[in-house]
């Protein structure tokens, strides 16, 4: 498994692919996937998963024609890092290295100052606007790239249009373009902000967030410790927001970067005696629902999808009961795995189910009235309702992925993950089962599995699903795109790239159709 955390070689111009099997004649475009795929500059080195200088890959698809490329972001951090042959830029576990031409007194003078940038280093996910494609962290920049060359285009700092400090790299895109996000504004008045971003005028293409604005807040509980959060569910009428105990300490962070060097995830902490706060936007108005929404404490980075049915808001989310993931992903833990005890802990995807309109109940009455649930909502004696989960399956299972074009915010039957660091899942939501891909010859390594619908199809699953997989034996590396069957989840195709490209382990993708 090390081989999925080492430093990989770019390959700037296309090459092809191998086809073994038959890909389905109506598949036609480009797997975009980014992820960090440098990891040592000089003779420094990243220290975190979320660390390493973001590459972009694509996959090209033409019916029984597929290439591969891959390149890597110009943002400031590589090019500074690449100029100066150090890190440069604060990343999230790796604290810039110091100036060697700098004097102690203005090191020390610079912590003080707004000299420090935030990391422009796309690394997490993509984003498509009309026909552009822009990468994306949770830092306000976002840079545009070129969806065939994967060339570096423009930087874009969002926060010039939205004042904020964060904002996750998991928007949601709704049929007219539309997209919704949620963003962090730190400070004494801090607060997490549901943000609103019609698609921007025909001559304004270059400008994504021309027309962006804040159409509802939540303050902050304490300005010194604000949560973290990742991603949030989005139905027809609501945005649910998860405010979990996971949170940057403020004071740990200004002292240990000072004192010690330490970057934003050693400021980290997770709170397991914390509950947890569902809050619901209204998309009409932006107002939050009063109702105060709770559970025991969990750590989600991925919602998987959320519906209204029968006045009641259905939350699928993958969780974990504690927050050791974000030490879990330190490299030096990741290239150490040696055994399945050491792989870390994969979350659990549930179902919460919130009630509207609650009303107060006798004793301990359930307000969920779905049929096809166990799970449950309780209102307590101070009005709150505290809410009890339903386990979608029993095995682990993460980056989820559902036919998000029909079916997001919808009642939906399937989702796919990644279900173990070498099998990829499908789940059933209704009979609370799932699936299994797994390459039969073992060390292969599937990335988040990316459905794409078949036209004109009859059923949810009716299409096929994407992975790029990474193969390892050894010191050596290879790579293949993976096409499943998105019913049956049997292998319909590979594609695989010859020596010497590479890749590494990745986050995030999309498909674009005819790219």
């Amino acid at each position: 498994m090390d081989a999925l955390f080492r430093t990989v070689e770019e390959t700037a111009e296309a090459i092809q692919a191998d086809v073994k099997g038959d890909i389905p004649g109506w598949l036609k475009g480009s797997l975009l996937r980014v992820g960090p795929g440098l990891f040592e500059v000089g003779d420094q080195s990243y220290n975190h998963l979320f660390d390493g200088q973001c590459i972009i890959y694509r996959f090209n698809i033409e019916g029984s024609k597929v290439t591969y490329q891959s390149r890597y972001l110009r943002s400031d951090s590589y090019v500074l890092a690449q100029q100066q042959n150090r890190i440069v830029v604060s990343e999230f576990g790796t604290n810039a290295y110091p100036d060697p031409c700098k004097s102690i007194f203005s090191r020390f003078f610079s912590y003080f100052t707004s000299s420090e940038k935030d990391t422009d280093n796309c690394n997490v996910n993509l984003m498509q606007v009309r026909d552009e494609v822009y990468t994306m962290t949770e830092t306000p920049v976002m840079w545009k790239v070129d969806p065939q060359t994967l060339d570096s285009v423009e930087k874009v700092d969002r926060s010039k249009h939205v004042a904020l400090n964060m904002m996750t790299a998991h928007p949601h895109v709704e049929p007219d373009g539309t997209i919704w996000n949620m963003a962090t504004r730190f400070g004494k008045d801090g607060l997490y902000g549901l943000v609103k971003i019609p698609l921007p005028d025909e001559g304004e293409r270059s400008n994504p967030m021309q027309k962006a604005y804040m159409l509802g807040t939540i303050p902050q509980k304490s300005a010194m410790y604000p949560k973290y959060f990742h991603s949030f569910g989005l139905t027809p009428n609501y945005v649910i927001f998860i405010e979990q105990p996971m949170y940057v300490n403020v004071w740990k962070l200004m002292w240990s970067k000072l004192l010690s060097g330490k970057s934003v995830s050693y400021a980290m902490e997770f709170d397991p005696k914390t509950q947890v706060q569902f809050h619901v936007f209204e998309k009409a108005t932006g107002k939050v629902l009063p109702t105060k929404y709770l559970a025991d404490s969990f750590f989600t980075f991925h919602h998987i999808n959320a519906y209204e049915e029968d006045g009641q808001l259905v939350v699928d989310v993958c969780c974990a009961e504690k927050g050791d993931i974000v030490a879990d992903l330190y490299l030096s833990h990741l290239r150490g795995i040696s055994k399945p005890e050491d792989v870390p802990e994969y979350a659990e995807a549930r179902r919460y189910v919130l009630p509207l309109h609650p009303v107060q109940a006798a004793g301990e009455e359930n307000l969920v009235t779905l049929v096809d649930t166990n799970a449950a909502a309780v209102v307590q004696e101070d009005g709150s309702v505290f809410c009890t989960h339903e386990l979608l399956c029993q095995e682990g299972i993460e980056l989820p992925r559902i036919n998000y074009d029909h079916y997001n915010g919808k009642k939906y039957q399937f989702f796919y993950g990644l279900a173990g660091f070498e099998q990829l899942g499908k789940v059933d939501v209704h009979t609370k089962s799932m699936k299994l891909w797994k390459d039969s010859e073992g060390g292969c390594f599937p990335s988040e599995p990316i459905f794409v619908p078949a036209p004109d199809g009859s059923s949810e699953d009716e299409g096929v699903v994407l992975s790029l997989v990474v193969r390892s034996s050894g010191e050596a590396r290879s790579v293949f795109l993976l096409v499943l069957d998105g019913e049956t989840f049997t292998e319909l195709a590979r594609a695989e790239v010859p020596s010497p490209a590479e890749a590494c382990f990745n986050i995030h993708g999309i498909f674009m159709p005819d790219v």
